[in-house]
């Protein structure tokens, strides 16, 4: 079977947590999972791919669409990407708690650095979007390629799939890209509505509409 897309399993677990860590492992992975955190009697610990699996699997049960991207190699179906998105939340509803964002962190984990991600994005989406963009539009809340599939149209296939889920409810599309991730949202119809820097890299907050809301 060639490239497709279909919604995420338990079992995809495993090479999610791989793929993200990878995909992070020169950036966002050495502020996470620090070196100096490690136990000095296992200075090559890695919990950050198992931690990365169960945060998925924790918000897939919660609700939040999860696409994975699957290529045959080698006569295997092998994950090669996957993308993770928050759908609008009723109003009144309670968002999801600090605290639950926490559950079952490892102890190489830089709880204080998640945080402050956490406090910037946020403080960053109400500042360009406004203090109900959870409410009324969609959030790609994680979009990562195996570095060894890079090139293929692999991202474009996961977030198309998540604008078509968007236009199909007349709702907008957020998300906080990179620098080397801004081009290919804009190549999709996003517009950069302003920059933010974290981990000391400039960030951009994007936003999409369909076309039957403009």
């Amino acid at each position: 079977m060639p490239l497709h897309i279909r919604p995420a399993v338990k079992s995809d677990m495993a090479a999610v947590g791989r793929i993200a860590t990878d995909a992070f492992k020169d950036t966002l992975s050495t502020v996470l999972f620090p070196a100096h955190l490690r136990p000095a009697d296992q200075p090559d610990l890695d919990e950050e791919p198992a931690w990365r699996a169960a945060r998925t699997w924790r918000r897939m049960s919660e609700g939040m669409p999860t696409m994975v991207a699957v290529d045959t190699i080698d006569g295997h179906e092998t994950v090669v990407a996957f993308a993770q998105w928050d759908k609008p939340h009723v109003a009144g509803t309670t968002l999801p708690t600090k605290e639950s964002e926490k559950d079952g962190d490892p102890i190489t984990l830089d709880k204080t650095a998640l945080d402050a991600i956490y406090v910037i994005m946020d403080a960053e989406t109400e500042r360009l979007i406004g203090p109900t963009a959870h409410n009324d539009l969609w959030y790609l809340l994680i979009l990562t390629v195996d570095p060894r599939h890079h090139r293929r149209g692999i991202g474009k296939m996961l977030v198309r799939w998540g604008l078509d889920q968007a236009a199909a409810e007349k709702k907008g599309v957020f998300l906080s890209a990179s620098a080397a991730g801004k081009p290919m949202y804009q190549s999709l119809g996003f517009r950069d509505l302003g920059t933010f820097e974290m981990l000391g890299l400039p960030h951009y907050t994007m936003l999409w509409e369909p076309e039957n809301k403009k």
